[in-house]
């Protein structure tokens, strides 16, 4: 099985020389979209009826690009013995080929009903919205993130989490 240590060697060799918004290499966004579920999680896993793994969220976190981002396949988690789990989530979180418009991408994590990629989401889109990560075409992206960070906070709530 594979564990957090493994999720986060994959993604810096596989990320290797990539760069994010705000210019700093990407695998300090993933690093961050990871706490920041991980954390959502944790809370999650302290609500009674809530069966969330924080363990499987935090590497799913960490992987959420890696199948979108780089010649990573679903295959390739699978060899490296990544949890069914994980695999699941990363797959989710993958916008499919053809890249189809980031809310249609936001509606199918909301009607998927797994709150751990509504966490992991919740959490990529709120880094997304960090002032250092915006781009030139800012407002509009911040106004697309706002929106989707609400509407994935509202998904989560309905499933139970009672955090953000």
């Amino acid at each position: 099985m594979a564990s957090i240590f493994d999720a986060h060697s994959l993604a810096v060799v596989a990320h290797a020389g990539q760069i994010d918004k705000g210019g700093q290499p990407y695998i300090r966004h993933l690093e961050r979209v990871a706490n920041a579920a991980v954390g959502r999680a944790g809370h999650a896993r302290a609500v009674d009826h809530l069966d969330i793994d924080p363990m499987v969220v935090m590497q799913a976190a960490i992987l959420h690009d890696v199948i979108e981002d780089t010649a990573t396949t679903t295959s390739d988690l699978r060899v490296r013995g990544f949890a069914d789990a994980v695999i699941a989530k990363v797959v989710l979180l993958t916008k499919p080929p053809g890249k189809p418009p980031y809310e249609e991408a936001i509606d199918r994590i909301v009607e998927s009903g797994n709150l751990g990629a509504i966490l992991i989401k919740m959490s990529d889109t709120e880094d997304n919205l960090s002032p250092e990560r915006t781009l030139p075409d800012g407002e509009d992206r911040r106004t697309r993130y706002a929106i989707a960070f609400a509407r994935l906070r509202e998904a989560a709530r309905a499933l139970g989490y009672t955090g953000d």
